[in-house]
């Protein structure tokens, strides 16, 4: 279906309602937002005209629907090598290395992990766009962990679809400045863009979304603490933002470290390369046969040399 093209004549109960809402009922396999995207970029045509897609349809009216094929191999595969926690003709599970951007994007031009994975991966799903085969949801580029790709358009509006409900449940580990003074919390900070600084996210913007973030102590060193986070939302730099906003920043972290990183000592700093945080488990619905998935990454060695030269 995504190469050709789809039809509908509007009948009594279609009529009154919203054109991206039919659509969406229809097209149970395209998230709303994608479908929002062909109204907008004229791929559906109604009575051979381009609506919005507010538009409110009459009965009888014919709406055809254009899929562009996704252009995924206008990127390159790349031998990148990742490992493979599980995979099937719907997903796979991978172990994100650290410093590589999930996808391309503004000011990113060097290999992605989507070049790896269309490297490795006969089939990936084309709902996010041109630049972002398969990709569900994201890790920032210094974030090492593990993460779930969609191999077609069904698993991906299904994965999607268990993400927006907040069915994922993803644990991080991260480990930070202090100790704080409870063994767990929840933390519900809006966050967005910052009004004077672009690149960070802060509680500081003009369009503030609701971010929650649980956590939970799991052990104290001198002046450090490992902590588990567990993001109810997923905000750009959710975790980051909301554990330096509690005063506990992430170790390594270069925004918003709050220039902790000179009380450092020379021994630490040396082996510090990265922020410390890390995707360890993930726990999903199967989007085909329904089944509980839940993996768990191993901390990679740099992280686990850190948590070595902590303990006594």
């Amino acid at each position: 279906m995504d190469n050709y093209s789809w039809q509908l004549i509007a009948d009594i109960n279609a009529q009154g309602k919203r054109l991206d809402k039919v659509l969406s009922d229809n097209l149970k396999d395209k998230s709303r937002a994608y479908i929002v995207k062909l109204i907008k970029q004229g791929y559906v045509l109604c009575n051979d005209k381009e609506r919005k897609a507010s538009y409110l349809l009459r009965k009888n009216d014919f709406i055809k629907v254009h899929f562009p094929k996704p252009k995924i191999y206008d990127l390159q595969p790349i031998d990148i090598p990742i490992e493979f926690l599980f995979e099937d003709s719907d997903i796979a599970i991978i172990n994100k290395p650290p410093f590589i951007s999930v996808h391309h994007g503004s000011g990113i031009n060097s290999p992605t992990l989507v070049n790896a994975l269309m490297h490795h991966c006969d089939n990936l799903s084309g709902i996010g766009g041109i630049m972002r085969p398969g990709i569900v949801h994201r890790l920032d580029k210094e974030t090492s962990g593990i993460m779930v790709v969609a191999k077609n358009d069904i698993a991906h509006k299904n994965l999607s679809d268990q993400f927006s409900k907040r069915q994922i449940k993803k644990t991080y580990l991260a480990l930070v400045h202090g100790i704080p003074k409870d063994k767990e919390g929840l933390i519900k900070i809006g966050i967005g863009r910052d009004k004077k600084n672009k690149t960070k996210i802060s509680n500081n913007s003009n369009s503030p979304k609701s971010a929650i973030t649980g956590w939970r102590l799991k052990k104290a060193f001198d002046k450090f603490s490992l902590i588990e986070a567990n993001p109810l939302t997923g905000r750009t730099h959710q975790i980051r933002v909301h554990l330096s906003l509690i005063g506990h920043p992430i170790l390594g972290d270069k925004i918003y470290m709050k220039g902790l990183n000179s009380n450092i000592e020379n021994g630490l700093k040396k082996i510090v390369k990265r922020h410390f945080l890390h995707a360890e488990s993930l726990s999903f619905h199967h989007p085909r046969n329904n089944k509980v998935i839940k993996l768990s990454a191993k901390l990679p060695k740099e992280l686990n040399s850190i948590i070595e030269y902590l303990t006594p």
